[in-house]
């Protein structure tokens, strides 16, 4: 799924609940995580749990500080 054609629309997304250092996100493949506005972590019983999270998606920052010239990936929050 490429999130990109999804912004601003209201979609349901599935997934594994996981907690990241700025806040709760729902893991939705390897490289997709999105994260939930207005929570900071899942509860304990949620946590590593398959959930389904209906919302408006909306895109936040960039991505482009994240990848340097040399095609590494820099560690970081960017867009999802």
């Amino acid at each position: 799924m490429d999130f990109a054609d999804y912004i601003n629309a209201t979609v349901t997304l599935y997934g594994i609940a996981d907690d990241a250092m700025t806040g709760a996100v729902l893991r939705c493949g390897p490289s997709s995580h999105v994260y939930i506005d207005g929570l900071s972590q899942w509860r304990d019983n949620e946590r590593y749990t398959a959930l389904e999270v209906t919302g408006t998606l909306v895109e936040d920052g960039s991505d482009l500080g994240l990848r340097p010239d040399d095609g590494t990936v820099v560690h970081g929050i960017g867009q999802h």
